[in-house]
């Protein structure tokens, strides 16, 4: 009887019968330390420096005088963690449960879309019940009065550069009507859309004045990024390695992430899982080249500019 070939097989199929599909643990690793890879892999860490500070005392300048601005930054997801902390270190908290008045909301733009999603990332946010209930109408009345109800002084969008131009206008009716400090927060292009000098586009470039510029982190920061990195991460596995001690380890580092933090973030744990398997490495300049062979340097903010 003829054998069937596996070519022809689906192939979900040949991988549910493929060898390495039935076990989640890497053959190459002992248990223990393929706990300890997850453990790198999984982590998510947060540390302000002096970019974020001035990030902070411009969020309150504005939340205070109740100006509208926005704010531009090379490396979304440090701009996004930067403004999470933000939220939640303005937050009064009752137990586990944020109480009201709620200052500060910060919100998430998903993806392109209408008005709908931008309320729907507002009330979502928020934990009101009905958030993706009824028209545009329901969705815009429903914004407002949960807003108010809850005393929002500050409202920072994140991702706003997928905002598109009705989305802007209703953020202009929402500064205009609450009285609250609206602060779109996204990429670079940000700065393209606000700037828009037409008939158009006039409302919303005058409601949206004033601008912040999230900075790449400067390169002695490196040291304390690092040592953070590695307290939060590779301490709790008993593991210390003392990284931000070696000469030119962060000099290199700094280099190869331009002053973003997320990037940074990527190396040291593709260097970390590198050490965890290969214990005996000496870590230099050859070493690291070795290690990060494959990863080019992310834009900076000059190359933009130039």
């Amino acid at each position: 009887m003829a054998q069937p070939n596996p070519a022809s097989q689906p192939i979900d199929n040949q991988l549910q019968q493929s060898p390495q599909a039935k076990g989640t643990v890497d053959s190459k690793r002992l248990p223990e330390q393929q706990s300890e890879v997850e453990h790198i892999r999984n982590s998510d860490i947060y540390c302000p420096v002096q970019r974020d500070e001035a990030l902070f005392k411009w969020f309150d300048k504005q939340r205070d005088a109740r100006c509208s601005g926005y704010i531009k930054a090379l490396n979304g997801a440090d701009l996004q963690k930067a403004c999470q902390f933000y939220r939640m270190k303005e937050a009064r908290r009752r137990g586990g449960l944020q109480a009201i008045p709620m200052p500060v909301v910060y919100a998430e733009v998903k993806q392109y879309g209408a008005p709908t999603d931008l309320f729907l990332s507002i009330l979502t946010t928020l934990g009101h019940p009905l958030a993706g209930v009824g028209s545009l109408r329901d969705l815009r009345s429903r914004t407002s009065g949960t807003l108010k109800a809850y005393g929002v002084k500050l409202l920072i969008l994140g991702n706003a550069h997928y905002l598109p131009y009705k989305s802007f206008n209703e953020l202009v009716e929402i500064v205009r009507h609450l009285k609250v400090a609206v602060i779109p927060a996204g990429s670079l292009y940000l700065d393209e859309i606000l700037n828009r000098q037409s008939r158009r586009y006039a409302d919303i470039y005058n409601t949206f004045l004033d601008s912040h510029e999230f900075v790449s982190f400067s390169k002695k920061e490196t040291v304390q990024l690092v040592a953070s990195w590695e307290e939060q991460v590779l301490v709790p596995l008993e593991r210390q390695l003392n990284l931000a001690s070696i000469p030119g380890f962060c000099n290199f580092l700094y280099n190869k992430c331009n002053g973003q933090a997320e990037p940074l973030y990527d190396c040291l744990r593709q260097i970390a899982i590198y050490l965890l398997e290969n214990p005996n490495t000496q870590l230099n300049s050859s070493s690291l080249d070795l290690i990060l062979a494959t990863r080019r340097s992310p834009i900076n903010a000059s190359q933009l500019r130039a």
